[in-house]
């Protein structure tokens, strides 16, 4: 997850640190390390492929970037920049979009690894297309350049777009019309829908952390363990209008790795790696997914966040989150269940 102070610099935190209750059916696909991903057989993506893949729908990651070698992603690769030292001008994103930190590999492969290649994984939209902003160097980040980010991938075809940010800086957009919120409107206004992560912030389980979202127009995710249940790192959704939980690993010390998301990563000077992390935002990608599935299905943007939030699971979403619908369920916003 990638949380920020109330200033213009955005950081990671520790709960990024490396670290399913059903096995995904094993006939699902051949990708050899499925079997580790209880989350995508939890929000029930495997039955969900018969009706959709997310053919043709452009998923933007705005985040470190990604490994643009992986073999569960280059394929998906359709576009990428870097958006780094932009002064929120996407007309200046240029260069590579390479991850030097492993967070937005991981995020991108959640949402759209490569399905039935016989390698790694397998992303909720296996089919849909990656355009990738780069805005982050190393762990941290200039607000401006989140927002060119966003505007970058937007411009480039992005239909939804997975902000796996959290923290203060939502608080702050949502409530004092700061240009981050002009840069989500930016997207849905264009018929992008901006997808993001709660934040990491409620540590003492008080309910507290993001919560003033106020009107702005994203699907606001928090995070579910192993277990089902709110994980306790995860910040409620608050007032959000559109708000929902997903996958996003159990965290904390007491979790073993199986508790948390694999996906794909990177790690420098190393090739096609995997790798266990939790947070919102790994919870975040398995939404931005479903998205790409229903739109991939012919929904328009206003439809699409209707279906999810209309087919969610009676999952508890915790303190403070009194608009939350409940736990993602992909089987049945795409109608492969009832």
């Amino acid at each position: 997850m990638l949380s920020t102070r109330r200033g213009r610099v955005v950081s990671l935190l520790a709960g990024l640190a490396l670290l399913a209750v059903s096995s995904p059916p094993a006939d699902a696909t051949n990708d050899p390390s499925f079997e580790k991903q209880w989350a995508i057989n939890a929000v029930g993506a495997p039955a969900a492929w018969a009706k959709t893949t997310g053919k043709g729908i452009r998923v933007g990651i705005v985040d470190t970037g990604i490994d643009l070698t992986h073999e569960d992603l280059a394929a998906r690769i359709v576009e990428s920049t870097s958006c780094i030292n932009t002064r929120g001008n996407s007309l200046e994103c240029e260069g590579s979009a390479q991850d030097d930190f492993g967070h937005g590999t991981h995020v991108a492969g959640i949402a759209a690894a490569v399905k039935d290649n016989g390698v790694g994984i397998a992303g909720i939209a296996p089919d849909a297309e990656l355009v990738v902003a780069k805005v982050f160097k190393g762990a941290s980040a200039n607000a401006d350049d989140v927002v060119a980010g966003i505007k970058w991938v937007v411009d480039h075809g992005a239909k939804v777009v997975n902000l796996s940010l959290g923290g203060a800086v939502f608080v702050v957009a949502a409530t004092f019309g700061s240009e981050f919120a002009s840069g989500v409107e930016y997207a849905w206004a264009r018929g992008a829908i901006p997808v993001l992560a709660s934040g990491n912030d409620d540590l003492f389980g008080a309910g507290i952390g993001s919560a003033e979202y106020g009107d702005i127009n994203a699907l606001v995710v928090g995070a579910t363990g192993h277990d089902d249940t709110v994980a306790s790192y995860s910040s409620p959704t608050g007032n959000a209008k559109w708000a929902l939980v997903a996958p996003g690993g159990t965290g904390g010390q007491a979790a073993g790795e199986a508790d948390n998301i694999y996906s794909t990563f990177w790690a420098e000077g190393k090739q096609n790696q995997y790798g266990y992390l939790a947070g919102t935002s790994m919870a975040a990608p398995h939404v931005t997914g479903a998205v790409a599935l229903l739109l991939a299905q012919g929904l328009t943007k206003e439809q699409a966040v209707q279906r999810i939030l209309a087919t969610t699971d009676a999952v508890p979403c915790g303190a403070n989150s009194e608009y939350c619908r409940g736990r993602l369920n992909v089987a049945r916003a795409t109608g492969a269940i009832n």
